[in-house]
């Protein structure tokens, strides 16, 4: 049967405030919902845990509101919404991602919906973004970019759909499920045809019927003042039109008489099975019996399925039960891969005995119970992300989108946790009919034949020759005004690297003010005396170029990668850039904040707490190095730094004579002496004051630091020692031992935790490369149950290779031979050279670095690793930071009582 309904736009604003009070564990869901008049419903839910906010937006179409002959409009429109719309022409993720926000979208069969969680105090910006697109995507749209678009999705299409073991069962299985004029009939993504016929006209009627404010739910949660956020939405979303009421399919469950029947060959090692049949529609009666059932037959190998098949007959490689939800007919799916050896046939039969055996005598209590709680947990952990796919705004979305109600999260719950065994099965019964469904069978493809025999994979093949490797060579000039130049001439493209490489960077700050170099960087292509930001931009684009600017602790950098024949402009563009900025007010202001709230998740992500607190700890808060290295600076320093604080570090550092030109492909020496000179002949020198980075303080015992996390599912592991410098004689022999140790992912370390134990899904040690004193580091996040064991592992293994067990014959030369072979991997790109000669200058390294590297890594003997081990590597004088749940993980690391413990609060970082 049919229903249909009405859906038109609202007169009138309404408004309710709601605490969605659920059963169970399940907390309270507050928020507020209201309407504007031209019918977009609004919804609001505050939490200020984090300066984090999202916003989320429904519209109410899918691939099922699509024409005959115009499919794979909604997953079109899709990728339309991020092209650019009236008032922001450019790329959406550009706008999130320069602040830190992530940004998604997605559609299904019944809706399409678009995310940003962001830094809350870019709210404002996103709400205005979304009502852009919402209001103005049409004059922003081109055939240039629909035609763009329609390549992209067609790409999708070919990596999802056509190249995809087993995925040509989904429209498959459609054409046996529905009748040709049921919506659901074809595929969200639609057909290749249908995408290619559809014209710039088609495209535009349709965003004009369905993207419209009357046809969308907004919802904004996080941290933010719902009053301002109400002048904001109303600000932007109040004056978009709404667009003309649409006529609503509310339900159509077909159904099946008989068993259809289809069997494909794919690109697939073992057959697989797929069995169908129709169930109640999303959040319709039965709907969540379904979910229970398939929880029931398949979920964990005490499951009905999975026990039969896979467990105890291991008939089978695979076997999933699901209920696939869509707003107007569902679809109850098993899904079984044959085992090796097993035929389509077998496993059918097994399939129906377990459901016959299901039909006739029913669910066990216990059955039952588990599946309530595995959805009831899945409830719960649902909610503890504000935005996403699946957050608490997605959530809040589907249930107004579908229900007209957000508030219905107690309501969704209760459907499982008051199920009974006799609602399962009545429902089971009534729509699990053995002689009406739909069954696919898949095989691997057939008709292909080998040829010669497979004796050939029985021997390894040897290597062929080395092949001949001789780094370019350096060329070196000095300009009129005291830079130097570095040059690799290199044309086999017509293109040119030019890096300036300012020789101070973090370590330079003031000690009162950190993050003033990283803010000066930051600010230098942000205006200058005769360009605003935008400007510089679009001169940046007009030529083809890429210009960045950058900065670490010791040293500051502006790239430049240009077409040759654009190089002149493009000079002229970055040398505004280093001799006019200007660090106008409002964009230091602009990335102030953007610093700050980088800061506040710094502190809530534990590797970056675990690693700014190693630092910290390492070197003393007041030292160069002990600064965050992040560069962001501290919320302190940061609301101190003004304007001035950038002029003078600029004015103290970005000197001439303190900055060496990179340069890099299609131009010779005395090309780019030339237009350098030009370019940069108004730069004068300097006097530059030099930074006496200290080594650390030296570590008398071993030191535990906990930051503690409740609650946390691993543990973040730093452990490590002051090092070396990274120009030290013994910086490459230690990087050989390194290498072995903890630098690979076959190293000794990961195979330890990784590989053997399990706890990780990655662990390593590293040498950080600095100016001043480095440090010797291991790492590894770890399951929060092995913290004691797997810092047990990490000390086990740097005493082992002290003497108890040092490395190899084997280990030595396989490390050595990874290093030497991966040499060249550096000199494939322009700016990989150029960032090695940028290294050579900030580090002080000798100008034959490169082609002394290989001789001196094959110099590298066991007594030279040995050393370097025992030299850097300081087991019983060593910091150790452990992020993690300290109530689980205190005793353990007690217990192994290897040195002093001590807590941090998180709030310090």
């Amino acid at each position: 049967m049919m229903k249909w309904r009405m859906i038109g736009a609202a007169a009138v604003m309404t408004a309710m405030l709601v605490s969605v009070s659920a059963a169970g564990d399940l907390p309270d869901l507050k928020f507020e919902k209201y309407e504007l008049p031209n019918g977009l419903d609004v919804i609001l839910h505050v939490d200020h845990s984090i300066p984090m906010a999202s916003v989320n937006v429904w519209y109410h179409v899918g691939s099922k509101n699509e024409k005959a002959g115009r499919t794979g409009f909604a997953h079109l429109f899709e990728h339309m919404m991020f092209q650019g719309s009236e008032h922001y022409q450019d790329d959406f993720f550009q706008a999130i991602e320069k602040i830190g926000g992530v940004n998604n979208g997605s559609t299904s069969e019944d809706r399409t919906n678009y995310w940003e969680d962001v830094p809350s105090n870019y709210l404002e910006k996103m709400l205005w973004l979304e009502a852009d697109r919402m209001g103005y995507l049409l004059p922003a749209m081109t055939q240039e970019s629909l035609d763009n678009q329609r390549d992209v999705v067609k790409n999708e299409r070919r990596q999802g759909l056509d190249n995809q073991p087993y995925a040509k069962s989904y429209e498959l299985l459609l054409s046996l499920m529905y009748p040709e004029d049921h919506p659901y009939y074809h595929s969200v993504i639609g057909s290749m045809e249908d995408l290619s016929a559809a014209s710039l006209e088609d495209v535009q009627e349709f965003f004009k019927l369905y993207y419209t404010p009357n046809n969308a739910s907004l919802c904004v949660t996080g941290d933010f003042d719902p009053a301002r956020v109400k002048v904001w939405v109303e600000k932007y979303f109040g004056s978009i039109p709404p667009g003309a009421p649409i006529d609503r399919l509310e339900n159509w469950v077909p159904k099946l008489n008989e068993v259809k029947r289809a069997s494909a060959e794919d690109n697939v090692s073992l057959p697989r099975l797929y069995m169908e049949w129709h169930s109640p529609a999303f959040y319709a009666p039965g709907d969540a019996e379904f979910d229970l059932l398939a929880n029931i037959l398949s979920s964990g190998k005490t499951s009905r399925l999975y026990k039969t098949l896979v467990y105890d007959k291991q008939i089978a490689q695979d076997v999933s039960a699901v209920q696939s939800s869509s707003e107007i007919s569902s679809i109850f799916d098993i899904t079984v891969t044959a085992a090796e050896g097993h035929s389509l046939e077998e496993i059918e039969r097994e399939v129906d005995a377990v459901l016959k055996e299901l039909l006739s005598g029913g669910i066990t209590k216990n059955e039952l119970e588990q599946a309530k709680t595995n959805w009831e947990t899945g409830f719960v952990r649902g909610l503890e992300r504000i935005g996403g796919f699946g957050g608490r705004a997605d959530k809040l979305n589907q249930y107004n989108t579908y229900l007209g109600d957000p508030g219905k999260l107690g309501w969704d719950m209760g459907r499982y946790t008051n199920a009974t065994s006799d609602d399962i099965m009545r429902y089971a019964r009534q729509y699990l009919d053995l002689n009406g469904r739909a069954i696919l069978y898949i095989y691997p493809q057939g008709d292909l034949v080998v040829q010669g025999d497979s004796s050939a994979m029985i021997t390894e093949p040897a290597a062929a020759p080395e092949p001949s490797f001789a780094p370019p060579s350096i060329q070196k000039a000095r300009l009129s005004n005291g830079m130097e130049l570095l040059l690799v001439e290199d044309h086999k493209l017509p293109l040119v690297q030019v890096n300036l490489v300012v020789k101070s960077g973090w370590a330079s700050d003031p000690s009162n003010r950190p993050g003033a170099a990283s803010l000066t960087a930051e600010l230098l292509d942000e205006g200058t005396k005769s360009m605003n930001a935008l400007r510089i931009s679009e001169e940046t684009k007009k030529l083809g170029a890429r210009l960045g600017t950058g900065s670490s602790f010791d040293n500051s950098s502006v790239s430049l990668n240009v077409l040759k024949k654009n190089l002149d402009p493009a000079l002229k563009l970055m040398s505004d850039v280093i001799l006019n900025p200007t660090f106008p007010n409002e964009e230091l202001e602009r990335q102030r904040q953007n610093y700050l709230g980088r800061i506040q998740q710094e502190a809530r992500q534990p590797v970056t707490a675990a690693f700014k607190t190693f630092f910290r700890e390492l070197y003393g808060a007041d030292h160069p190095y002990g600064q965050p290295y992040t560069g962001s600076g501290t919320e302190s320093s940061l609301q101190a730094i003004s304007r001035v604080d950038l002029e003078n570090y600029y004015k103290a550092n970005y000197l001439p004579n303190n900055t060496a030109a990179v340069v890099v492909g299609d131009i010779t020496l005395d090309e780019a002496k030339a237009k350098l000179e030009k370019a940069f002949s108004g730069w004068k020198a300097g006097n530059v004051v030099p930074v006496d980075v200290k080594n650390a303080p030296a570590i008398r015992k071993t030191k535990i630091c906990i930051v503690d996390k409740p609650g946390a599912p691993q543990s973040v592991i730093v452990t490590g020692n002051p090092g070396l410098r990274r120009n030290d004689p013994d910086y490459l022999s230690t990087t050989v031992m390194n290498n072995a140790l903890g630098g690979q992912f076959t190293s000794r370390i990961n195979m330890n935790l990784r590989e053997d134990k399990g706890y990780t899904y990655g662990s390593f040690s590293f040498i950080t490369g600095r100016q001043g004193q480095g440090a010797f580091i291991g790492y590894a996040q770890v399951q929060s149950q092995f913290t004691k064991e797997s810092l047990f592992e990490f000390m086990k293994e740097y005493r082992d290779v002290l003497g108890t067990r040092p490395l190899t014959d084997t280990e030595l030369d396989n490390s050595k031979s990874n290093l030497v072979k991966g040499f060249p991997q550096d000199f494939q790109s322009y700016s990989g050279i150029a960032g090695q000669l940028s290294s050579m200058i900030t580090f002080d390294l000798p100008s034959d670095e490169w082609i002394t590297y290989v001789n001196r890594i094959d110099g590298v003997d066991l007594n030279l690793a040995l050393k370097a081990a025992k030299d850097h590597i300081h087991p019983d004088a060593m910091l150790i930071v452990v992020v993690g749940d300290r109530e689980k993980i205190e005793p353990g690391l007690r217990a192994l009582n290897i040195g002093e413990i001590v807590y941090l609060n998180p709030a310090e970082l």
